[in-house]
């Protein structure tokens, strides 16, 4: 796996959750990283990286972004854009209630159809538009997308928006791959199934039949975790994946191969 010391990196999603978790994880191995996101800068955001506040779908943000990355690079490039920021929006009893709901496109509230779709997909296209002229002077870089099984399969539960989303960001970094791979540019997407962040592991902590529950259809027999998660992104960021791209890697300890 290579080093990222002097390389730089912007992460979507770095308030909390799987966002968080990439972006200490880069830092620690060296990467000069730019967070984003809405909410204050968390206790444990690493100390050696950049926080800006605000919104993924403003189309302000990710030039704001990219130059801070550029001002923080020791080669003149941004290295690398992991798009992580997203939402679910889901009428669970143990979770917050969420802002709009997410359902059927027959009943859904057409102002959460649009925001789910705003942040989950409008927000990784004006990121990775801000950041691929620059990978292409430089003719390297590599994205990272964080979507989900649910592009790939149907989601349980009706959460349309969430799901057309998700598909669509795997189209968007497919056609990202195919565009700019012959100028360097490299594209793909993690795919996570249940994975325990930090507000779903407070579920399983006051219900661990749940978890379990979960966890039996899952044939690896556990719930993921942040660490898997940053493992895979880790390995599509690095040389290691040199000769990878517009690929769905799936993280979801075998999920998929129960749901047909």
């Amino acid at each position: 796996m290579s080093k990222f010391t002097g390389q730089s990196a912007i992460v979507t999603g770095a308030g909390g959750g799987m966002g968080l978790a990439i972006a200490a994880d880069l830092a620690s191995r060296g990467a000069q990283v730019v967070g984003v996101d809405q909410k204050e800068v968390p206790d444990d955001f690493p100390e050696n990286a950049t926080y800006l506040r605000g919104d993924v779908s403003d189309p302000d943000l990710a030039p704001t972004a990219a130059a801070a990355a550029l001002k923080a690079s020791a080669n003149g490039n941004v290295d690398f854009l992991v798009n992580a920021a997203g939402v679910a929006w889901f009428n669970d009893p143990g979770l917050p209630k969420p802002p709009l709901l997410d359902g059927s496109i027959v009943n859904i509230d057409l102002d959460a159809w649009k925001r789910v779709l705003d942040i989950n997909l409008t927000g990784p296209m004006l990121f990775s538009r801000a950041v691929l002229p620059i990978m292409l002077e430089h003719r390297a870089g590599s994205i990272v997308h964080i979507a989900s099984i649910a592009g790939l399969r149907l989601a349980d539960g009706a959460l349309d928006a969430y799901q057309v989303s998700k598909a669509g960001l795997i189209s968007l970094s497919r056609a990202i791959a195919a565009q700019y791979g012959p100028m360097g540019v490299r594209s793909n997407t993690v795919c996570p199934g249940a994975i325990a962040t930090p507000m779903i592991a407070g579920i399983y902590e006051n219900d661990p039949a749940r978890e379990d529950s979960m966890a039996l259809r899952v044939p690896l027999r556990r719930v993921g975790t942040t660490d898997d998660v940053c493992a895979a992104v880790t390995y599509l960021l690095s040389d290691a994946s040199s000769f990878v791209t517009g690929t769905d890697l799936v993280v979801d300890g075998g999920w998929l191969t129960n749901m047909g």
